[in-house]
């Protein structure tokens, strides 16, 4: 997008193809950034992600970075404790186990 002449990035939800609000949530591996606009849409792609038959296990074992909206930054082992952690957390299970997945960076 070009504003004025400048060039501008638009960020666009990997789920939902909307474009992400600058308090949406960014999941960074070594290939680069997926963008959401919220905990369902980053929910939703993570479990779809890791329960897709047809994609190599290794793709599910890639370790990466989660920035939320806040600000935290959560790293995780794989995809699949990010599935698992943002079913927790869209669900509100306040005592789901995976609630505790990957590591809270300070």
């Amino acid at each position: 997008m070009t504003i004025m002449g400048v060039a501008t990035k638009v960020r666009v939800c990997s789920f939902d193809m909307a474009e992400v609000p600058p308090d949406g949530y960014v999941l960074a591996e070594e290939q680069g950034e997926i963008y959401f606009c919220n905990a369902r849409c980053l929910c939703l792609w993570a479990v779809h992600f890791v329960t897709n038959p047809r994609r190599p296990e290794e793709e599910k074992l890639i370790a990466c970075e989660l920035i939320m909206p806040s600000g935290e930054l959560r790293k995780f082992s794989d995809l699949i404790e990010v599935a698992q952690w943002s079913a927790a957390n869209v669900l509100r299970g306040h005592s789901n186990p995976w609630l505790w997945n990957g590591t809270k960076v300070p």
